[in-house]
């Protein structure tokens, strides 16, 4: 079974070869509606004039079409570097340990006050760090997505066009087969028959470089749609570290100030260590969160490194060229 047409010798008919093609709703073309008119049948272009159409056409993609849809995924690969989490991922790790080892009942005894504000200025450490990890990749998102959007834009573009001619090139090869089994049928000599079967073995020639050319269109919509997803991504991750993490930070900062000051110099109020407790817990949760969204992006951008792999292959194969 091909990728877009029904398996089929080239010199056999075709029940409806252009309706499965691509998967296509669309009406069968006209010829094959009137193909019992004899008026068409006259119009009928012969298989020798539609095979230099689609040759000329095969062509045409692999000399413009399919680089253009290349330098995309080139730019595309380029843009990966981009998601660089290398500062944040250890700023994370560093808080979410020191908000671990904080110790609240150290602020309660006389010997161990000091460990307890050395735990608090390792927590303002940790946010103080991350903050400054924070800052370019919430900068570089701002700035880095509307040029996405356009590569994206460029890649539906390209991948479109090609789309198109395969489409055009898949019907007329149908109109090829269709004429190869009518010139059949009247062959009445060897030096026809010849003729005849050069022209289908042309045919399947051409129609194995056209499902080249379709992978390649399938493969430009998957590296697509992981684009989009790994931008998805980075936009939860941001909003976890702008809307969750940074605030909390904030809020964990507040609540232990009273309790740096109660360790030293007053009794502590019992609701201000439930605040404390609550404020760490919190920000455990959105740290852990954005711990998790990483992994995700790291996920999506590995694939979507396999895939744009996989395309450039597709760009390269030995069967595009004539």
């Amino acid at each position: 079974m091909t990728d877009f047409m029904p398996e089929s010798a080239w010199a056999e008919p075709a029940a409806n070869p252009a309706a499965d093609f691509w998967e296509s709703s669309r009406p069968a073309p006209i010829q094959e509606h009137r193909a019992s008119r004899p008026s068409v049948r006259a119009q009928r272009r012969p298989a020798a004039a539609i095979g230099a159409d689609v040759h000329e056409l095969l062509e045409s993609m692999a000399r413009k079409r399919v680089p253009r849809l290349d330098a995309v995924r080139q730019r595309l690969q380029q843009s990966r570097s981009s998601l660089d989490l290398s500062g944040m991922e250890p700023a994370l790790q560093a808080l979410q340990a020191a908000t671990t080892a904080l110790d609240f009942m150290a602020s309660r005894g006389d010997d161990q006050v000091p460990t307890f504000v050395q735990q608090g200025e390792a927590i303002a450490a940790a946010v103080g760090a991350l903050a400054q990890a924070v800052v370019p990749l919430l900068e570089r998102h701002a700035s880095g997505g509307a040029i996405s959007r356009l590569m994206w834009i460029d890649l539906v573009i390209e991948s479109g066009s090609l789309h198109k001619r395969v489409r055009q090139g898949a019907h007329w090869l149908a109109e090829m087969d269709q004429d190869l089994v009518a010139r059949r049928k009247q062959s009445n000599t060897p030096v026809t028959t010849r003729a005849i079967d050069a022209l289908a073995r042309r045919a399947h020639a051409m129609h194995e470089r056209l499902q080249v050319v379709h992978r390649l269109c399938r493969q430009a919509r998957r590296v697509h749609a992981l684009s989009e997803q790994l931008a998805a991504g980075q936009s939860a991750l941001c909003t976890i570290l702008h809307g969750r993490v940074q605030p909390a930070c904030g809020l964990l900062q507040e609540a232990l100030e009273p309790l740096l000051l109660a360790a030293v110099n007053r009794v502590l109020v019992p609701t201000e260590l439930i605040a404390a407790i609550d404020a760490r817990h919190e920000l455990q949760v959105a740290l852990t969160q954005a711990a998790a969204q990483i992994e995700r992006l790291r996920e999506h951008d590995r694939e979507l490194g396999t895939q744009l792999a996989a395309m450039e292959e597709k760009t390269r194969p030995p069967g595009l060229a004539g």
